[in-house]
């Protein structure tokens, strides 16, 4: 079962001003050192070495032991490790007994805390395939937070689409135009590849323009191994134009596509939201289907090829 993106943690936890709310146990100021390691431990990029470098250091600091769990919760989140945030249940349901705000480096209360964890049970339920289970406990968590309501939707709407993933199929002989007026089709595009990795943008949609760079990045890093990353523009009016100068503005050199007026992709996969990414097999069959940010992308591209490594993985 693929798990879906939670790539709004941070935001949500209220994170950016982790460095004015976190100290340490014994209470107090924070340490221009504890402030450092602060940063340290809710870095986004963190590897599962840096990860674990950073919580020794912290430990080391004398930040609390709430601190670090928190620290835990949100890179397991972020990077939707259900292993991981498994093993951890136990202790985040021992902090929920205990839970000082005053002590925490963004989770205001205790009863965010609590959602946290039925949002992780519930990960765990989907993991598992107990459909009851899941509702059970994403139920629960918007209860007991509903100012996450939107990251719980997002998964609820997530493992709805995903149960029609099992019979989705898109044609990839739908003749489609480049950014350039060329006619091309994405069985054209695929060529002898593993794989086509569609990237829907529009150029009003600001988090699309943002990840550009990251587009570029995983056409750089896919193509060497076989999966053929193709960007598709959805805007409405002078499609081929407003693609074409984000292309040179960009400097993108991976294909650049521009979506039929009817939409036969948008309507089959029924894209509401952009960005989106789909992974689709040569005979057109839908491997994975959400944000570009997710960690279920590379999950689904492993499956492609065991080769293919998540950056910072």
């Amino acid at each position: 079962m693929k798990l879906f993106f939670v790539g709004m943690v941070l935001a949500m936890l209220g994170l950016g001003d982790v460095f004015a709310q976190g100290v340490p146990a014994a209470g107090g100021a924070v340490t221009p050192e504890q402030r450092e390691k602060l940063q340290q431990l809710f870095n986004p990029e963190n590897s599962v070495e840096a990860m674990g470098k950073a919580l020794e250091e912290a430990a080391k600091a004398g930040l609390g032991e709430q601190v670090m769990l928190e620290a835990q919760l949100v890179w397991g989140l972020r990077r939707g490790d259900v292993g991981m945030l498994t093993t951890l249940l136990p202790e985040l349901e021992a902090l929920a007994r205990r839970f000082d705000p005053k002590l925490s480096a963004g989770i205001p209360t205790v009863e965010e805390l609590l959602g946290l964890v039925s949002y992780v049970k519930a990960m765990v339920a989907r993991e598992q395939g107990d459909e009851a289970a899941f509702k059970k406990h994403i139920t629960e968590a918007f209860w007991q937070n509903p100012t996450s309501a939107q990251m719980f939707a997002q998964a609820v709407e997530s493992m709805r689409r995903e149960k029609k993933m099992d019979s989705m199929k898109l044609d990839l002989e739908v003749v489609l135009t480049s950014s350039q007026g060329e006619a091309t089709t994405l069985k054209d595009q695929l060529g002898g590849g593993k794989a086509l990795l569609l990237d829907f943008w529009a150029s009003w949609c600001g988090p699309c323009m943002a990840l550009m760079p990251e587009l570029r990045k995983k056409g750089e890093l896919l193509g060497k191994q076989g999966v053929v990353v193709v960007a598709m523009n959805t805007d409405s009016e002078n499609a081929e134009a407003v693609a074409d100068k984000v292309r040179r503005e960009k400097d993108m050199t991976i294909p650049w596509m521009v979506e039929p007026e009817d939409r036969p992709y948008s309507t089959v996969l029924e894209i509401k939201s952009i960005p989106a990414m789909v992974l689709v097999t040569p005979d057109g069959k839908v491997q994975f289907f959400g944000h570009p940010q997710s960690p279920d992308l590379w999950k689904a591209l492993k499956k492609i090829d065991p080769g293919i490594e998540a950056p910072g993985s």
